[in-house]
């Protein structure tokens, strides 16, 4: 992305990159699949995707599930779980940008005690404290994750 943002302010946009990129999109088009998932999966870290993954898996699961329901793609499109999985990212963002300008508020001080703003946060109110060793966990993390997965599959199978 900073190479076409840069490309397309001092107007030497790799154009070869370019048409390649359109090249292989038709192609893949062409070849019945569908573009935009690819895209992604190129440009995207799997960190990122693999949470995309996830939605997905769950959304198939669901559709499997009501397979023999007879439902229009409107109603596909705009049920619980679709609503219930735009709050969470909405919401996962609106966190990052709140946590981001708690950060950049207290980035002065955390530099005067010379540690990461994030550290200096999580000392300051006590949270990782508290938290022992689940503030660290990646197993608490995954299964935090797989709860939400479980919830949303339950919110779409209303």
């Amino acid at each position: 992305m900073a190479l076409v943002t840069d490309g397309i302010l001092t107007q030497k946009l790799p154009w070869t990159l370019v048409l390649l990129g359109v090249f292989i999109t038709i192609a893949i088009e062409l070849m019945g699949l569908a573009s935009l998932p690819i895209a992604v999966g190129i440009y995207l870290p799997i960190s990122t995707s693999s949470a995309m993954f996830a939605g997905g898996v769950v959304r198939w699961l669901v559709e499997k599930r009501m397979a023999a329901g007879n439902r229009s793609i409107a109603e596909v499109e705009s049920g619980p779980g679709v609503l219930f999985a735009s709050g969470l990212i909405a919401g996962g963002a609106i966190a990052g940008i709140a946590g981001a300008a708690i950060a950049a508020a207290v980035v002065k001080q955390a530099e005067a005690a010379q540690v990461p703003a994030s550290d200096y946060l999580a000392t300051k109110v006590g949270i990782s404290q508290s938290l022992g060793a689940l503030a660290t966990s990646d197993l608490f993390a995954v299964l935090m994750f797989a709860a939400l997965g479980y919830l949303l599959y339950r919110v779409a199978r209303r």
